[in-house]
């Protein structure tokens, strides 16, 4: 007999490798994250349970970043990607010029509202961002820089 148990978050887990962001400046900690669903199941076949406690049968899920008050734990705003939760979660970076960076699971490189998690632009790559952006300043213009697929994508930004 087949009895399966449905379970959150799934094998991928609700947030993993991808590098989260702090900001003091608004108190929050970024993660990128998925809320995702999936039955397992237990195989008894020549009294071997399969893997590590059974077979995850993928149901649905959805990919977001999630900003965390770090002081109370709680979650302040939650910016859902669209689509149904599958694709990249880039690592993320916070700035002091109030922006928050990271790639969504439709190849784009956005910027974030930290405090309230709008979209405030965003570039087509044309494959998922692969790594945490950077951000560096040379002669008075900052830069952020993200890699995705085989490519390193550098952006100026004006400040005001």
């Amino acid at each position: 007999m087949l009895v399966g148990t449905l379970v959150t978050p799934n094998q991928g887990g609700a947030t993993n490798w991808p590098a989260p962001s702090f900001n003091p400046e608004t108190g929050l900690f970024y993660v990128n994250a998925a809320r995702a669903w999936s039955v397992y199941y237990l195989y008894d076949a020549d009294d071997k349970p399969e893997g590590w406690g059974g077979n995850d049968r993928s149901g649905s899920s959805e990919a977001m970043v999630q900003a965390i008050d770090y002081k109370t734990g709680k979650i302040r705003w939650t910016h859902k990607w669209p689509g149904n939760g599958g694709g990249a979660r880039s690592g993320l970076l916070s700035t002091a010029g109030k922006l928050l960076f990271a790639g969504d699971p439709s190849s784009n490189f956005v910027a974030l509202d930290p405090a309230t998690g709008d979209p405030l632009w965003h570039a087509a790559l044309h494959t998922v961002v692969s790594n945490g952006p950077i951000t560096y300043e040379l002669d008075g213009v900052q830069y952020v820089v993200v890699g995705a697929g085989d490519t390193l994508y550098g952006f100026a930004m004006r400040v005001k």
